[in-house]
C-alpha cells in the first residue's frame, strides 16, 4: 500500500513539475527576448531577496505537518483540527510580518545593486512582487493536512494547471505589451486562487476542518512546537542564506549583468532540484509512517535502497549539467549569457552535494531529528556569507558558489548523517561513509569520462548538443548498470518499485 501510494505521488508530482517547469522556461525566454538583462536580473534579485523574508515562517510549516503524522494515521480530528487552528494563527501572523519587513526593506533597494541602472518604478517592481509573496500565505493552512497524508499529488497537480495558465497569460501580455509591471500583477490573482482553489479541495475531502469547533493544543504540545519551530527556524536559515543569498552578493559585488547571467544557471538548476524536491517531499511522509510502524533495521534497509536511487539519480544529473549546462543555454538564449566552465563545474558540485545530502535529510526530518543539530545551520550560514564575501573579490561569481561549497562541506554534509544514525537509527555511521565516499569517487569519474567522450564530436551547436545529450543518457547509465547490476543493494531497489511494497515487508 505504502508503495503504492508513494509511486502515484511521485509519478503525479513527476509529470506535473515538468510541464509546470516546462512553462515556466517558455515563459522565461520570452521574458529574456521582450524585456532587457537588466529586467531579468532585477526579477532574480527581488526574488532571493523574498526568500530571505520568508525566514518570518519559521520552518512551522514543516513542524506541524510533523506532528499530523500520528493524528492523521489514526484519525484523530480532534487533534487535527487543533493543530489546524494553530497552523491559520501562525500563517496570519508570519503574512503580516513578511509585509511589514518588505515595506521597511523598500527605501534599501538601490543600496543592493551595483551601479544601481535607471529603471523607473523600482519599488513599485518590489512591492508587486512582495504583495505576491504575502497573498501566498493565505489560505495556505489547510494544505498541510493533504501533505501529511501523502496526498501531495493532489497539491502538485493543481498547482500545475493554475500555473500553466498563469503562464500562458503572462506569455501574451509579454508579446503584447512589453510591460513588466501588467507581467507581475497578473501574479497576485493567480498566487491568490490556487490557495483558495486548493483549500476548497482540503475540505471536501476533509469535511470536518470545516466545522466551528476550536479546539486549543494543550500547553505541553505548544511547548513542543514551538521548541522544534526553533530547531526548524535555525534549518531554514541555513538553506535560506545557503540557497538564496547568490544573487545578493552578486548584485552588491558584481552587479544585475552577472545577476541574469546567474539567474538562468539558477532557473535550470532549481528546475531539477525542485522536480526531484517533490518527489522526495512525496517521499517524507512515507518514510515517517515507516519508522513509527516498523523497526530500526527495516528502516535502515529502506535507507540503503533510497540512498542509493539518490546517488545514481545525481550523479546522472550531475553529468548532465556539466557537460550540457553551457552549450544549452548558448543555444537558446546565447553566448552572453554563458558563465566559464569552472564557475560551472562549481555549481555542478554544490548541485551534487545538495542531492547526496537528500535521504539522510529526508529520514532525520520524519523522525523529527530537529533539535539535535539545531545549530549546524546558523554556522553554516555564517561560514557561507563570509567565504562568499571574501572571495568574491579575487574570484567574482566563482567566489560566491565557493562559499556554498566549503559551508556545506564543513558542516551539513557530516552533520545530517551524524544526528541521524546517532539519534535516529542509532547504528554506526562507517558503512554509510564507505559508501558514500565511493559514490563520490564514481560520480567523479562519470562525470570526466562523459565529458570528454562529449568531446569527440565537433560540429554546429545543435548537432553538438544532440550528440552531448545522447551521450549524457547513454554513458553513465550504462557504466552505472554495468557496475551494479548483480549488487544486492541495485536488485533489492529493482525488486522493491516493482511488484513489492518499498515501505513495508512482503506480503504473502
Amino acid at each position: 500500500m505504502r508503495a503504492r501510494i508513494f509511486l502515484k505521488n511521485g509519478i503525479i508530482i513527476l509529470a506535473a513539475q515538468m510541464f509546470t517547469y516546462l512553462m515556466d522556461f517558455l515563459c522565461r525566454t520570452v521574458f529574456i527576448y521582450t524585456l532587457s538583462m537588466e529586467f531579468v536580473g532585477i526579477k532574480g534579485l527581488f526574488s532571493n531577496i523574498l526568500s530571505i523574508l520568508s525566514l518570518t515562517e519559521l520552518g512551522v510549516g514543516t513542524v506541524l505537518i510533523y506532528s499530523m503524522y500520528k493524528p492523521v494515521a489514526e484519525k484523530n480530528e480532534e487533534k487535527l483540527l487543533a493543530l489546524l487552528g494553530f497552523y491559520k494563527k501562525a500563517y496570519t501572523l508570519i503574512a503580516c510580518l513578511v509585509g511589514g519587513i518588505g515595506l521597511i526593506l523598500t527605501p534599501f533597494l538601490p543600496y543592493l545593486i551595483k551601479n544601481c541602472p535607471d529603471i523607473k518604478g523600482l519599488p513599485v517592481i518590489y512591492l508587486l512582487y512582495l504583495c505576491n509573496s504575502v497573498c501566498s500565505y493565505l489560505f495556505a493552512y489547510k494544505l498541510s493536512i493533504l501533505q501529511a497524508d501523502q496526498k501531495l499529488y493532489i497539491i502538485t497537480l493543481y498547482n500545475c494547471l493554475i500555473t500553466a495558465v498563469k503562464n500562458i497569460v503572462q506569455i501574451g501580455a509579454l508579446y503584447l505589451t512589453g510591460n513588466f509591471f501588467i507581467y507581475l500583477l497578473i501574479q497576485i490573482p493567480f498566487t491568490l486562487f490556487n490557495n483558495l482553489f486548493i483549500s476548497r479541495q482540503a475540505e471536501k475531502l476533509y469535511p470536518f476542518i470545516k466545522t466551528r469547533k476550536k479546539p486549543e493544543l494543550s500547553g505541553e504540545e505548544k511547548k513542543e512546537i514551538l521548541k522544534n519551530t526553533f530547531a526548524m527556524f535555525n534549518h531554514r536559515v541555513g538553506s535560506t542564506i545557503l540557497n538564496s543569498t547568490d544573487n545578493l552578493i552578486i548584485s552588491r559585488f558584481i552587479g544585475l549583468t552577472a545577476v541574469a547571467i546567474n539567474d538562468n544557471y539558477v532557473l535550470i538548476v532549481n528546475m531539477i532540484n525542485m522536480v526531484v524536491g517533490q518527489i522526495f517531499s512525496a517521499l517524507t511522509a512515507g518514510v515517517g509512517n515507516l519508522n513509527a510502524t516498523e523497526s530500526r533495521e527495516t528502516s535502515y534497509k529502506i535507507f540503503k535502497l533510497l540512498h542509493f536511487a539518490c546517488f545514481w539519480f545525481y550523479s546522472f544529473c550531475t553529468v548532465c549539467l556539466f557537460v550540457l549546462l553551457n552549450p544549452f543555454i548558448e543555444l537558446i538564449w546565447g553566448s552572453h549569457y554563458l558563465f566559464p566552465l569552472p564557475v560551472v563545474a562549481v555549481i555542478c558540485i554544490n548541485f551534487y552535494i545538495i542531492g547526496i545530502r537528500k535521504i539522510p535529510l529526508v529520514f532525520k526530518e520524519s523522525m523529527g531529528l530537529l533539535w539535535q543539530d539545531r545549530f549546524k545551520p546558523l554556522i553554516e550560514a555564517v561560514l557561507n556569507l563570509a567565504v562568499s564575501i571574501a572571495a568574491v573579490y579575487s574570484f567574482g561569481a566563482a567566489g560566491v558558489f565557493a562559499g556554498t561549497f566549503i559551508s556545506m562541506v564543513t558542516t551539513s554534509l557530516w552533520v545530517e548523517p551524524y544526528v541521524l544514525f546517532k539519534h535516529g537509527l542509532k547504528m554506526s555511521w562507517k558503512e554509510f561513509w564507505l559508501t558514500n565516499g565511493g559514490y563520490f569517487c564514481l560520480s567523479l569519474f562519470l562525470v570526466i569520462i562523459t565529458y570528454f567522450a562529449g568531446t569527440l564530436y565537433h560540429g554546429a551547436l545543435f548537432p553538438s548538443f544532440i550528440y552531448k545529450l545522447a551521450v549524457c543518457i547513454l554513458l553513465p547509465n550504462l557504466l552505472l548498470l554495468l557496475i551494479f547490476c548483480r549488487t544486492e543493494t541495485f536488485k533489492g531497489l529493482l525488486s522493491s518499485i516493482l511488484p513489492q511494497s518499498l515501505f513495508s515487508k512482503k506480503e504473502s
